[in-house]
Formats: structure tokens, sequence, C-alpha cells
């Protein structure tokens, strides 16, 4: 599974610095969008930006893109389209074999997410999003890219279930969803439990990972990915049983950014280092014969020597040795 930086973190800062701190944090790539990039001048951007990203050493693993085709405007609807057209070919171009975003918003209080995108939108709403990634799906997978599908707040797919409605309305191989936990958290109280991922099940293409504080109907991101109301070792963990290829790690609140993502890496280094010890441990433990087990207070284990050689691949797994993830 790659780990990659989401360039939003560092909206504050340029692009070059995005890359920098990858390299040095040892991410496996950056999601580049609009705020590292203009998106009207998209294909000589994104050719900048991988030039830039090969002086560093570090790939773009995806590249945004911002939907209007939502809307009542035809025109608009259009001009929208065709700028994730271009953007598409921009990455087809590059290498770069995914584009990530939504459909649009719909917005009628933006103090209460809840009051936003699914909650006031009409059947229309969801017929234009289907066509739209109807159209981009065809387009981008003659040329070998994929689209997300963003769980996004504000847009007509912003929860799981509603993001898995119009992923059965589009049904492309090409369009996926990108599940994204802190931007459903405040919206459906049904997307605070990880199992909900099953939705998405054969169609998890991309997973953005934060933390949050809710504040009334919106979130506060101040706050460390392994802190807040979410339980990421259970949301990192069931994307990664779903076959997820890759997470995003994203930091969205205020104050100095490098802090709190320089710990996220770790941290969600650390959850995939734990959940293999954990299943070793379970393994080894099912495996001793009914009846048999080590003193209260001890792993349940086949043998003293079963329990030196566990214990000694947990530590180097939490230490982050080779194959622990880091």
């Amino acid at each position: 599974m790659k780990l990659v930086l989401h360039s939003y973190t560092f909206r504050r800062y340029p692009l070059r610095h995005v890359f920098a701190v990858a390299r040095r944090y040892g991410w496996d790539g950056v999601e580049l969008v609009h705020f590292h990039f203009d998106p009207a001048r998209v294909e000589d951007e994104v050719a900048a930006a991988v030039a830039l990203g090969r002086r560093y050493g570090v790939a773009i693993h995806c590249v945004g893109y911002t939907g209007g085709f939502v809307g009542d405007d035809p025109v608009d609807r259009a001009a929208s389209l065709a700028l994730a057209r271009r953007t598409i070919d921009a990455c087809a171009r590059h290498g770069i074999e995914l584009v990530n975003g939504w459909s649009g918003t719909l917005e009628r209080d933006p103090d209460d997410w809840r009051r936003n995108g699914s909650a006031i939108a009409e059947e229309r709403h969801y017929d234009r999003a289907a066509e739209g990634y109807r159209q981009l799906g065809e387009y981008a997978g003659r040329l070998g890219v994929r689209v997300g599908v963003e769980v996004y707040p504000g847009s007509v797919h912003d929860t799981v279930a509603t993001t898995a409605r119009l992923l059965d309305m589009v049904d492309h191989p090409a369009v996926f969803a990108t599940a994204d936990p802190g931007n459903a958290y405040v919206v459906s109280p049904a997307d605070r439990d990880p199992e909900i991922l099953d939705q998405f099940a054969g169609r998890l293409g991309y997973f953005h990972l934060k933390n949050l504080h809710p504040d009334g109907g919106r979130a506060n991101f101040n706050v460390d990915t392994a802190d807040g109301v979410l339980d990421n070792y259970a949301w990192i963990t069931k994307a990664s049983a779903l076959g997820v290829p890759a997470i995003c790690v994203e930091y969205c609140g205020t104050g100095d950014p490098h802090p709190p993502i320089a710990r996220a890496g770790n941290y969600v280094r650390d959850c995939l280092a734990l959940r293999d010890d954990l299943d070793r441990r379970h393994q080894v433990a099912e495996s001793v014969p009914v009846g048999m087990s080590r003193p209260t207070g001890s792993p349940v284990l086949a043998g003293a020597e079963a329990a030196a050689v566990l214990a000694a691949e947990g530590a180097a797994a939490l230490a982050g040795a080779p194959g622990s993830g880091r």
C-alpha cells in the first residue's frame, strides 16, 4: 500500500516545499490539488509539477479536479467536464493514473454540512452527476486513467451511501470511490462505523485520512490523525482489508502543519505494523491445541520457542524493521 501526502496540507507553502517534506519523511507520492497549480493551465502546470517532483525524487500519485457538473447551467456543466477531461489528458501524458475530486456542490447553509449536498439534492442532480462521470469514465478508461469520486461535504456524494448510489448509476470500471471518513462524520451518523466501507467493496480505489472534532454542523480539523473522534486504526485496517492501493494523509487544520503531518505518517505505518503483528499473534494462538495454554498474563502460544520468535517479530515490526510498512 502506498502512503501519499496531500498537498492541501501545505497550501500556504510552494510546491517545492511539499516535495521536499514528502522526501524528508519517506512518503511514496503526492496528491496535487489546485492550491498548487492553475487548473486553467493544467497541461503546462502538471508537466512542470512532474518535472519538479523528479528533482526531489517524489512522484505525483494523483491530480485533483473540482467538478461543477450538477448545476442548472448547461454551459457551466460542459465547461466543467471539458476541464476534467483536460486534467485526465495531462495525467495520461505523464503516466499519472489517478484523478480525484467531486461533481460539484449544493449549498443551503455553509455553517451546517448536514443541510447541504445530498440533503437537498434532487434526482436531476444525481442524473447529472452520473452522466458526467459516465463520460469521464469512458474518456479516462481509454487513456489508462481512473477517476476517483471523493466523499465530499456539500456534494450529492457526501456520504458512503450516497456515493455508492452514484457509483451504481455510473457503473463504469474506471470510476471508483475515494473514502474520506473525516468528511462524512458530521454529515451522517452511519459514516462513523468503518464497516460501512463494505458498500465500496470492489470499488474502493483511494482513501483520504485525517481526524476531527465535531463543531456543530461542521468539522474542526485542528487535531492530529491519531486523535479526534475517529478510530483511525479501525479505518486504516478496514480499508486495507478491502484492498485499497493507497492512503492519502492530509492535515486540514491551522497552524504549523509540519509536526502533525510527520506524526501522521508514522501513525499510519505503525497501525499497519500493529495489524500485521496482531494477525501473527492470532494465528499462533489459534494453532494451540484445545486445552493447552500458558499461565494467565502471558500470550497463549504453542511453546516457548514460538513465544520468543513472536516477541522478536513484534518488536522489529513496531520499530520499523523491513516489511513493517515503514
